[in-house]
């Protein structure tokens, strides 16, 4: 194997980043890309291969990472690299490097590390074949680099096999060491050629809970349709009311806790940027079930070539006994198969609700590369020890039953309290919290 690292000026590398590093392993170059300019150029070779290797990751899309990039992380911590055969681009890896307190700094994917709660699955790109070799590209760079990191976070796909040992070069595999922190279990539905062919696979019980709340929704002598909003425009429309209903939702009395992910304005700032940009793609769309014209459930979709994926969904109270977002899930299902998707995800973590569409459980391992120095490895120490905790406290909060009674429909469409809604559905949205 044949090493030999040059800039983009072709002289040898050692001068403070910022130029564009190249790395030859065998017959892959990995270009480093630390600048916006350079991010930009990569995204359209970079959405080819996203289409091309039939992706069923919607987060692995390069909108998705740009602008996230410029959201909440800095042009300075940016180190894209970008995994090259020749001038085909095989690999994309997405990393930043993050600064922890005064001394540490750690390697993560865009959309990890900070604000993650809105990137499910931040991944590196690349064609299920060719995962080792590009993997063991990425991890060989950030080995030679060890001097500037103090660990590395490193998510993979689930068709991308396991981070191996034999891939640490250099003091990294002398003195560093590899940990699988977790793994990430998602729900997945195979889907068919068709949608007629879709809804007879389906679980008795899902038949039977889209029966009950298109009857109950009937009885309540009110006209109601599932809207797809697909275009930039429409998306970009439908925003506010998915981000009004999730919050309506999270407040939500005698259910466990939902945390609302977008009651941070950032949050909602990235969302109206990035999904129009997704939708001109056809990778985003917002459903919404509207009664007599004013959504009362909705419904954030995100589309991959190989893959539909459910993102975060909100729904009036007052609606709840309806059950309107398996309706939505229904309609987001058939989508998918009209697009030619294989499989639809309905997100990270198994539970009774998700498995009822399907017991077919996709995992995804995260790996911690640790850096050779005795400051790495006390200060990783710490900080995994830190973040158990943390992640201890998490769980105990997402169980608990948020007090109080759960506002229902009734067949007036009135909720428990006894109040109508006006056109606007303030008071459908708001009287149960």
């Amino acid at each position: 194997m044949r090493l030999h690292v040059t800039d983009a000026t072709g002289e040898r590398e050692g001068r403070p980043r910022g130029g564009h590093g190249q790395r030859l392993e065998g017959e892959l170059t990995v270009r480093r890309i630390g600048d916006f300019a350079g991010l930009a150029a990569l995204r359209e070779p970079w959405r080819a291969l996203h289409q091309r290797v039939d992706s069923r990751n919607p987060y692995a899309a390069p909108e998705w990472s740009e602008v996230w990039a410029r959201h909440f992380s800095s042009e300075r911590e940016l180190n894209v690299l970008a995994v090259e055969r020749g001038p085909e681009l095989v690999g994309v890896a997405p990393c930043y490097l993050r600064r922890l307190g005064p001394v540490l700094r750690t390697v993560h994917l865009l959309g990890a590390g900070r604000h993650d709660e809105l990137t499910e699955l931040p991944a590196v790109l690349c064609a299920a074949e060719d995962a080792r070799t590009v993997l063991r590209a990425v991890v060989r760079h950030w080995c030679e680099r060890s001097a500037e990191w103090d660990w590395l976070d490193l998510p993979l796909g689930a068709e991308q096999g396991w981070l191996e040992p034999e891939w640490l070069s250099g003091p990294v595999a002398l003195r560093g060491l590899i940990r699988h922190r977790t793994t990430r279990p998602s729900v997945v539905l195979p889907l068919p050629a068709s949608v007629e062919a879709l809804r007879p696979g389906l679980k008795r019980n899902v038949k039977e809970s889209v029966r009950r709340a298109r009857n109950r929704l009937n009885r309540s002598g009110r006209e109601w349709t599932v809207t797809t909003h697909r275009s930039p425009s429409q998306v970009a429309r439908a925003l506010p009311w998915l981000a009004e209903l999730h919050a309506a939702r999270a407040q939500l009395a005698g259910r466990r806790q939902h945390g609302d992910v977008l009651a941070d304005p950032r949050h909602r700032d990235f969302l109206a940027e990035v999904l129009p940009l997704l939708a001109e793609q056809g990778r985003a769309e917002i459903l919404t079930l509207d009664v007599e014209e004013r959504p009362v459930a909705a419904l954030l979709v995100l589309h991959a070539p190989g893959a539909g994926y459910l993102g975060v969904s909100g729904v009036d109270p007052a609606w709840w006994s309806v059950s309107p977002v398996t309706l939505l899930q229904l309609t987001a299902a058939e989508n998918a198969v009209r697009y030619g998707r294989g499989e639809f995800n309905l997100s990270l973590g198994p539970d009774v609700a998700k498995l009822r569409w399907s017991e077919r459980i996709v995992q995804h391992p995260e790996f911690t590369v640790c850096g050779p120095s005795t400051r790495s490895r006390a200060g990783y120490t710490a900080y995994a020890a830190a973040a158990a905790v943390a992640g201890v406290r998490r769980e105990a909060a997402r169980h608990r039953i948020r007090g109080g009674s759960t506002s229902s429909a009734s067949a007036d469409g009135k909720g428990a309290n006894g109040k109508g809604t006006d056109s606007k559905g303030k008071e459908g949205i708001h009287g149960g919290q």
